[in-house]
């Protein structure tokens, strides 16, 4: 990723932090019901499994899909780690979706792990070059783009908490790209 990517999406993060609140309620008034159920199936574990099912089978190659499971792994606990020590506070309302495993939203681990998805697949679209690759890269940035809004919409994460786990996601994802061309 860019240099000024990277700062882009670093300030507006910091922005982000200072309009949370602000956000959030305006989000509340635009609640539907109609809503409400794709929202939370869209970010809900069963839709994850499909997509990385879906991955692996594009992805092909055995030790690509080792990779790719355990870049899974690692961004997943590190999102956690950083949960445990940041320790902000979920919204409120958060209670309705979640369980007790975890009551701490800053970085969202869905928006971590699924940007981890769209980093190592488009990485892996963009070195076998065909059309439709390039197709699967948006529809994929699209999927990661609505699981992302689906946390911010059902109450369990602030914009900042999606934008911080967007940027923990590919920046694992480029920090285990260098990790695995150590071990190749």
């Amino acid at each position: 990723m860019k240099r000024e990517y990277w700062l882009l999406f670093s300030v507006l993060l910091a922005v982000s932090f200072f309009l949370d609140k602000y956000i959030f309620s305006l989000l509340e008034s635009f609640l539907s019901p109609f809503l409400f159920l794709p929202m939370y199936y869209i970010s809900h574990v069963v839709f994850f499994i499909i997509i990385a099912v879906g991955c692996s089978y594009l992805i092909g190659n055995k030790k690509k899909i080792f990779y790719f499971y355990m870049g899974i792994a690692l961004s997943y606990v590190i999102s956690i780690i950083l949960k445990l020590l940041v320790r902000r506070i979920r919204p409120f309302g958060a209670e309705l979706i979640l369980n007790d495993f975890s009551l701490y939203s800053f970085p969202s681990s869905h928006a971590t792990v699924y940007f981890f998805i769209f980093a190592f697949m488009a990485a892996h679209f963009d070195k076998n070059k065909n059309k439709r690759n390039k197709d699967y890269k948006w529809y994929l940035l699209i999927i990661v783009v609505l699981v992302s809004f689906s946390r911010i919409y059902l109450g369990a994460h602030y914009l900042s908490d999606v934008i911080g786990g967007g940027l923990l996601g590919v920046g694992t994802y480029m920090l285990f790209r260098k990790w695995i061309k150590e071990w190749n």
